[in-house]
């Protein structure tokens, strides 16, 4: 008859410790797996103006200047006139305005003077319902737009793969030379 000893006793126990972990690890997830992935917006620096939540992941390069940026986030509610969007669409800057109100500030841009001089406009266009998110870029002597909307308010991730669709599409879109 074998008498069990405390370092049996322990060495059961460990072993049917580790074989549970063992099991259990197989299941878990990596982290790096949910982590997005980008095909434009992770080599394109990113300025986000203040009063937006957005959380940016640390491998989006993010500028605390516009004039740093190829890529401006701004509010619905923003404080840029039509004069300067259209500055910065001429220096080839995207603009992205991000709220329920994104389309009514993007319409008072194009429909007003200083955008009129400088772009070739053949008239605009409403979406229904209302995107809350709107992404423009100058493409040749146009601009082109992305539209987005959700059913509800959009998830951060959500924002991010249409920032990075509209990326990708404006490039395509982008005559080179």
């Amino acid at each position: 008859m074998q008498h069990s000893t405390r370092r049996t006793a322990l060495r059961a126990c460990g072993v049917a410790a580790l074989s549970s972990l063992a099991g259990c690890s197989a299941l878990q997830t990596d982290e790096r797996d949910d982590a997005p992935t980008f095909e434009r917006l992770d080599v394109t620096p990113v300025y986000v103006a203040d009063g937006l939540d957005l959380s940016m992941p640390p491998d989006i390069e993010t500028v605390s200047e516009p004039y740093n940026a190829d890529l401006l986030v701004l509010p619905d509610d923003t404080n840029t006139n039509a004069t300067q969007a259209v500055e910065w669409l001429t220096d080839d800057r995207v603009l992205a305005l991000l709220g329920e109100n994104a389309e009514t500030t993007w319409l008072s841009w194009v429909r007003s003077d200083a955008f009129n001089d400088v772009f070739n406009t053949q008239g605009y266009s409403e979406s229904d319902p209302d995107p809350s998110l709107v992404v423009a870029a100058k493409v040749g002597l146009t601009t082109t737009t992305s539209r987005y909307s959700w059913g509800s308010e959009p998830s951060t991730r959500d924002v991010l793969d249409a920032l990075d669709d509209s990326l990708v599409a404006i490039e395509k879109r982008t005559p080179i030379g």
